[in-house]
């Protein structure tokens, strides 16, 4: 797996890093927290709504450390600016403390709101604020919130300002999403020194709004990056994708290139009702510029994919020319019945990507499980959150509330490479590597993107990328292709597709 500069981290493996840097890199307790404070005064700043207070609300850990330190550097700038402390500060570290005392000396007003009958008192300073920063909890919360800090976050909630969340919003589960009891609900959230699991996953999505590169506080990458290594839970190693990722896939094309260059994909799909599903996967093979793409359906819709189909050739499946493919797609709008065909493909030696039907006749049926554990060539699952719940047995919910430990549990189960698709796609490698997808719409969610996103992975393996690079790439790609504005059909796609792909390419 080739990390980039945008690994995801539990909140183990960020406290790891911290004390490494500080054990090896001789940084102290106190330069991360002004490091950190400063990196937040800045976004303060820069995020306010206008010009005037600017209200930080904190608890009692190392983010209040953070916030009491942003707050005296924004006062150094004329900055008018409140702290608002939500927990008694008698018990802070001594860390917390010299940031308190430095603030205090430096004039900065702290105004403590410890009970319900403050709460008049809170609501006020919210109302004054052109941004407010929570800095109440860090990554390390496990506890729900209750009390006096839900009614807290609630009039946080209504603030009619923009709200800032250090390090992640306050009452979301960094690992998991899970808002736990309540959570702040963020319009922007800063990360320290690295992203976190919590911003993507359940709640988390919610609550973090636009999630700013990681504030740099002198943890090296390289140190990060060993973190991943040392302490791999639940992920092997993890990433955020980026537009690299997309670049990476699409180099420039060689000038003696010809069509068999760029890959022969074909896409085993098709049913009675169920015609267009394996014509998107071909739009979407296209789109990423694979050089021949051939279906092959059965017998009784064989006549209607083949008259409607320009650039794409046609068979019936029973054609032995698919074993000269050099990537085969199976499932779009195939359904139940085509067993025997999808045992004939894997146990071939072919890449296989395994989408819609495929994934519910491997969830039934213990042969193909089988044999699938056993073939050694690449597979790759892209399962929708109800088929991966038919393919782990579990109820959908499940699958939902936990989408990383569930795509981690299928690429365990099934030994292959896994696109767990939703807000957020998931690529999961078998050797438990992860990278997620930050971009994509909800517009996504409507009939037979899944079957695009299906064909841009077949084309772009058949191209001969490696799965390490054509997948994150496609799910990337899909999921820019999908945030673009005036379009309601997955057959509208394919245009758009390639249309960034060149942009992205040229950028």
């Amino acid at each position: 797996m080739k990390l980039n500069d945008k690994p995801i981290l539990t909140p183990e493996q960020m406290r790891m890093a911290d004390q490494y840097t500080m054990d090896h890199d001789g940084l102290s307790v106190e330069d991360l927290m002004e490091r950190a404070g400063q990196e937040v005064s800045v976004a303060c700043y820069k995020h306010q709504l206008d010009s005037g207070r600017i209200v930080i609300v904190v608890g009692a850990g190392n983010n209040a450390g953070d916030g009491f330190v942003a707050a005296r550097l924004l006062h150094a700038k004329q900055v008018a600016v409140t702290v608002i402390p939500l927990l008694s500060l008698d018990n802070v570290t001594t860390h917390v403390r010299k940031t308190i005392d430095l603030a205090q000396a430096a004039g900065v007003k702290i105004r403590p709101a410890f009970s319900p009958a403050d709460l008049p008192k809170l609501e006020e300073w919210l109302s004054r604020a052109v941004l407010v920063a929570d800095a109440i909890f860090g990554t390390g919360l496990t506890r729900p919130i209750t009390g006096w800090l839900a009614e807290a976050i609630a009039a946080i909630n209504k603030a009619k300002c923009p709200v800032l969340a250090v390090d992640i919003a306050s009452g979301i589960d960094a690992n998991k999403g899970e808002a736990l009891g309540t959570a702040v609900k963020a319009d922007i959230t800063l990360p320290i020194a690295a992203y976190k699991w919590g911003y993507w996953l359940q709640q988390g999505q919610e609550c973090s709004g636009l999630i700013l590169p990681p504030a740099s506080i002198g943890i090296r990458l390289n140190v990060i990056h060993q973190m991943l290594v040392d302490h791999p839970a639940p992920a092997l190693k993890s990433q955020l994708i980026d537009i690299a990722a997309i670049q990476a896939a699409f180099p420039k094309r060689a000038a003696h290139g010809f069509k068999q260059t760029f890959g022969h994909l074909w896409i085993f799909g098709g049913a009675i009702g169920y015609t267009g599903a394996p014509k998107l996967a071909a739009l979407g093979a296209q789109a990423v510029g694979t050089g021949l793409v051939s279906i092959a359906c059965p017998h009784d819709i064989y006549t209607v994919l083949a008259t409607s189909s320009l650039e794409v050739m046609v068979h019936p499946q029973e054609h032995a020319a698919w074993q000269q493919a050099d990537t085969v797609v199976a499932g779009p709008g195939w359904g139940n019945k085509q067993q025997d065909t999808l045992m004939h493909i894997l146990k071939s030696s072919l890449p296989a990507v395994l989408d819609a039907d495929a994934l519910n006749m491997l969830a039934e049926n213990d042969e193909l499980h089988e044999i699938l554990k056993a073939r050694k060539a690449l597979t790759v699952l892209t399962p929708h959150v109800g088929e991966a719940a038919r393919l782990l047995a579990k109820p959908s919910i499940e699958i939902q509330k936990d989408r990383l430990n569930s795509g981690l549990a299928l690429a365990d189960k099934y030994q292959a490479w896994i696109v767990l698709k939703g807000a957020q796609t998931l690529v999961i490698s078998p050797q438990r590597d992860v990278w997620l997808n930050p971009f994509g719409s909800v517009n996504l969610a409507t009939a037979g993107t899944g079957d695009v996103l299906a064909g841009m992975i077949g084309g772009l393996l058949a191209g001969g990328l490696n799965a390490d690079i054509a997948l994150p790439a496609a799910v990337a790609l899909h999921g820019r292709a999908g945030e673009k504005p005036n379009w309601f059909r997955a057959g509208q796609l394919g245009k758009l597709i390639a249309t960034e792909a060149q942009i992205i390419r040229h950028s």
